[in-house]
This record gives C-alpha cells, structure tokens and sequence, in this order.
C-alpha cells in the first residue's frame, strides 16, 4: 500500500471495486485511449480481479505491480482508477494508468504516478520508465508531462487496440536521476516524420 498522507491510497484491487472497474473500462475515453476488451463486462472485471491479485502473488522480476487508485469522499472510501508498470527485467518499465470519469480532474492520478515512480525507483531496483499513449491523450500526457518524462517521440502504429486499430502513439522516458519536473514547454508539440 502507497498514501501520499492526505486521502489518496494505492492498494491491492478488491471484489468491491467490481461495479466501478466496469464503469471506468466502458467509458468512451478509456475505449478510445487504452486496450480495453470491448465491449467491457462484469466478466472481463473478475479477469482482471484474477490478473492483479495474481501478479502481486508471482513477486517475479518482470510481474506487472498494479494498484487500485482510492480516495476518501465524506469518509468513505471510492475506487477512483488503476495505475500499473510493467518491469522488463533489465532496469526499465512500461507505466500505464486510468481513471474512472468521476474522479478525473482533481489531480488524483498526478498524485498517484508520483507515489508509484518514487516506489519504483527507491524500492523496485527500476532505472528509467518508459510512458506511452495514443496521439491525442493529452491528459495522460500532461500527468506524464508533470513528473519530467522526455517526449522522445512520435511512433506510427505504436498503439494496437483489441478490435484491431492501429493508433500512432507518443512515448516518452523518465530515468531515476531526472528532475520530477516538467524538462520541456507544455504542450509537447512533436509532428509526425
């Protein structure tokens, strides 16, 4: 478990968080930005309850570490996203992350990449992070974009999603030694090569 001390907290993922993982995963921006199953149903929830329990079991070097995103409202807590990485073995790792719509734009998931990427590199052996998303994901960019990840570039038909797209995508690096501060102007502008 991760907290910044102030209601937000990452944890393991539990049976409650059924109903809301669902919402999130059939949310038009979540379908449009991420490898979802679509269409997203209680089946493919329980799936990846099974996954994330499943990946913190194995502890192998290259087992994706996986957090519920949480947060207190009127002293209650929600299930607000999901946050992973996805270690390569060698030092680096795949970040990915997602919100339900509810909680979008408070600043939760900048909140939570900031405790992950602090875990990862003071406590997981992780040198660099790597951060991919579909051309056009700008909140993901932005929550990237404030912890100091380098757009590196414009990848055509980076990003495969399950019904069978092809989407050009951006990647962009964090090494441990990096500031946790944006290194470039906002908005990152790249064009296409």
């Amino acid at each position: 478990m991760l907290t910044d001390g102030r209601g937000v907290v990452l944890r393991g993922h539990r049976l409650g968080d059924l109903t809301a993982i669902v919402e999130q995963c059939s949310d038009p921006d979540m379908v449009r930005f991420t490898t979802v199953p679509r269409p997203y149903g209680i089946q493919d929830g329980r799936e990846f309850l099974r996954y994330a329990r499943t990946a913190w079991e194995q502890q192998a070097p290259t087992s994706t570490r996986i957090w519920a995103i949480t947060t207190e409202v009127a002293g209650v807590e929600h299930f607000a996203g999901t946050i992973d990485y996805r270690p390569t073995g060698h030092g680096t790792a795949i970040v990915g992350y997602g919100l339900h719509p509810a909680h979008r734009g408070r600043g939760l998931m900048s909140t939570a990449l900031g405790l992950v990427i602090t875990w990862a590199f003071e406590h997981d052996c992780q040198e660099l992070f790597q951060w991919q998303a579909v051309v056009g994901n700008w909140a993901s960019a932005k929550t990237a974009w404030r912890h100091g990840f380098r757009l590196e570039g414009w990848v055509r038909g980076l990003c495969v999603q399950p019904d069978g797209g092809v989407f050009d995508g951006w990647i962009a690096t964090l090494h441990r030694d990096d500031p946790r501060t944006p290194c470039q102007p906002w908005p990152w502008v790249v064009e296409p090569r």
